[in-house]
């Protein structure tokens, strides 16, 4: 329970109409839990009134003393007149000298005509309390009990932790760091200029990702080239971070954004699987690092748009079509999501001599080693099989490296499970292209139908396969449930 606080009253006996006011305020704060001492109260006959005022200003027992400022105050502790010329002899060496000068409180119940407090000069540069205004009074009142009870509106947050990269020995300079950084005040202050944020930290990105050539000559020392390319990929993990970070802050933000934003930097990925400085002559396997990142930034993409429940997002993204930049450019109709797919084996013989030969990928091993803290092993993996299983719908090519990482409970895949729930259907019908659930059970019979790896598919030397869509559920109890 909260400590009674006591406080003194010190103030000027002006005219009947103050000593109201006074009184008021007074018992206002005796109804709020404040013990107040006041000479009305007391201060009884045969009492030595100077006595009295200087027992109360020096008591410990009193927390605060209010000084209740209008004209008359002022002018008698200028000129040390009467009981507040006392008090005033009393206070200032306190004031000026004692370390718990916030022990007195003016506060303000007249101005003059041009609206100045009348404030004394010993009191002079001291923060007041204004309570001469009506229309202010509650919002001030307030003020004055929450510094009598020492529960302030604003207080210090607890000291946090310096931030890990301000010690990193290498750190990475990424213009993508100060725009996250910045995003929740910039969205708080201006949310209509989520666009340009989210353009901005895009291109940002792209402009950073570009930087992460490998510059290294492919060579007959494979393990060599093989260390260079991986190495590249892992030194990138930060950028890669501040992505998922952001599209993660941007979809809890719940903000609405134009989605051809992402389309259009999807489209400008592939760009960066060719040289950007003219040559007619090169080997692919000089950019098999910036084919992992496409692959690795798509995967993210799709695991943030789950994990957060961003359904129609989601949607765009793999439905809408995209006019990918080419380094030739020859190609102007419309393609889909696929064409992020890219298989890396460059590092294979080094990964696999470093760390163990029975990896069935080391790419979807790279990618699960590397998780950031705010994405787990399942929300990677049911990405990798939700776009599997799109495409599989679409007649497209995917194949989820990451399945063999799966732990017992993610064979359920909930996305698709909970459909036997129709309103999980309404909420989630965007993902497989459909309007009814009769329109999905129709889409599902016939891929099981025409499907020719039945079994699932899967890495020839693994016995655990992908389980086919239709088998994740059955398909006659889709919607069947509320």
């Amino acid at each position: 329970m909260t400590e009674t606080p006591k406080i003194f009253i010190s103030y000027s006996w002006t005219n009947p109409d103050h000593e109201d006011w006074v009184i008021n305020l007074a018992e206002r704060l005796v109804s709020d839990g404040v013990d107040v001492v006041i000479d009305k109260w007391n201060l009884k006959e045969g009492q030595d009134k100077f006595n009295f005022m200087e027992t109360m200003v020096k008591s410990k027992d009193i927390q605060k003393v209010l000084i209740i400022l209008d004209k008359k105050y002022s002018e008698k502790a200028e000129q040390r007149a009467g009981g507040v010329g006392t008090e005033t002899q009393i206070i200032s060496p306190k004031i000026y000298g004692d370390v718990s000068q916030e022990k007195f409180i003016p506060i303000v119940s007249e101005k003059d005509e041009n609206g100045n407090a009348y404030v004394p000069t010993y009191l002079e540069g001291r923060i007041y309390i204004d309570l001469s205004e009506q229309d202010k009074f509650e919002e001030n009142y307030e003020s004055l009990l929450r510094n009598i009870y020492q529960r302030p509106a604003y207080s210090k947050p607890k000291l946090g932790k310096a931030p890990t990269y301000l010690f990193e020995e290498t750190p990475m300079t990424h213009k993508t760091s100060s725009i996250l950084r910045s995003f929740d005040n910039q969205i708080s202050k201006s949310p209509r200029r989520i666009n340009s944020i989210v353009r901005e930290f895009l291109d940002d990105f792209f402009d950073d990702l570009k930087g992460y050539s490998a510059n290294v000559v492919p060579t007959r020392d494979i393990i060599a080239f093989g260390k260079a390319i991986h190495d590249n990929i892992v030194s990138y993990t930060s950028l890669r971070n501040d992505y998922v970070a952001f599209l993660d802050k941007l979809l809890k933000s719940e903000i609405e954004f134009d989605i051809d934003i992402f389309i259009r930097f999807f489209e400008k990925l592939p760009i960066l699987k060719y040289p950007q400085d003219g040559r007619s002559s090169w080997s692919p396997s000089e950019f098999d690092n910036f084919r992992f990142f496409i692959h690795e930034i798509f995967l993210y993409t799709i695991a943030i748009g789950l994990k957060n429940e961003k359904y129609k997002f989601l949607e765009e993204i793999l439905y809408s079509g995209y006019f990918f930049q080419d380094r030739y450019d020859y190609k102007k109709e419309a393609q889909r999501f696929n064409k992020l797919y890219n298989n890396v084996n460059i590092f294979d013989q080094y990964y696999k001599q470093t760390y163990s030969k029975d990896y069935f990928s080391p790419m979807a091993d790279l990618i699960i080693k590397r998780l950031p803290e705010n994405v787990n092993l399942d929300e990677i993996i049911n990405a990798d099989l939700l776009i599997y299983y799109v495409a599989s719908l679409e007649n497209l090519h995917w194949f989820p490296i990451t399945y063999v990482y799966r732990t017992r409970d993610n064979g359920k895949f909930e996305v698709i499970s909970r459909l036997v729930s129709l309103r999980h259907f309404e909420k989630v019908k965007v993902l497989f292209n459909v309007n009814s659930v009769k329109e999905l059970q129709d889409k599902l019979l016939a891929f099981k139908e025409a499907d020719k790896n039945q079994n699932g598919i899967g890495y020839s030397r693994s016995f655990d396969k992908v389980i086919p869509i239709y088998n994740l559920i059955e398909i006659e109890k889709i919607g069947t449930i509320r």
